[in-house]
């Protein structure tokens, strides 16, 4: 199964059957974990049993090997932390304001994303507010090296349409500081979601 989210050492599990299970960890424990600060993430393939009396929940027994994870350093444990695994594709969403435009973000996203072997696209939202020169020419340095960068509004919906045709059929972990739209990108792209911005 694929895993959805987790927390408290419990993790959803959406199965190729379509049904969500309640897991925890058999045994407490599973190997190839590289000493991770958590055992598993979004997009984790897992084998797991059921509980013979509860077809709703079950035990994970086992992570199937990972093409790639996307990684922060935890600092209060001073160890990895991994956030998404199994990724066709990093999207990292900036802004030209609102809130201030900040490259090192995207930046250091960019070296994470890199050292897994992620390819990563740049979203820049709120292309409805202007981009200045300072915003445009750090636009061209990341084309210069050859980073997709994606111009959209969630609000006027440019750009979405051409993004979406992109997007269709990848596995997309999605990153970006608070307030540049990541929610109300996502909504735009899939009103289904109904995400909360927070």
């Amino acid at each position: 199964g694929l895993v959805l989210s987790g927390g408290n050492n419990f993790f959803s599990v959406r199965t190729h059957g379509g049904c969500v299970v309640r897991c925890s960890i058999k045994g407490k424990k599973l190997k190839d974990i590289r000493g991770y600060y958590n055992p598993l993430a979004p997009g984790d393939m897992v084998e797991i049993e059921y509980d013979p009396l509860n077809s709703d929940q079950g035990q994970i027994t086992a992570l199937i090997p990972r093409r790639n994870g996307f990684v922060r350093w935890n600092q209060k444990t001073r160890s990895p932390q991994l956030l998404a695994a199994n990724i066709d594709l990093l999207l990292c969403v900036t802004t030209p304001a609102n809130p201030p435009f900040r490259p090192r973000f995207t930046d250091r996203t960019l070296v994470q994303a890199a050292a897994e072997g992620i390819p990563t696209l740049i979203i820049m939202n709120k292309i409805d507010l202007g981009i200045s020169e300072v915003v445009r020419e750090r636009i061209l340095d990341w084309k210069r090296i050859g980073i997709p960068v994606y111009e959209v509004s969630a609000q006027t919906g440019e750009g979405l349409e051409t993004l979406a045709r992109l997007l269709a059929g990848k596995t997309c972990a999605v990153t970006g500081q608070s307030g540049v739209g990541k929610s109300s990108l996502l909504n735009s792209l899939d009103p289904n979601l109904a995400l909360k911005d927070r």
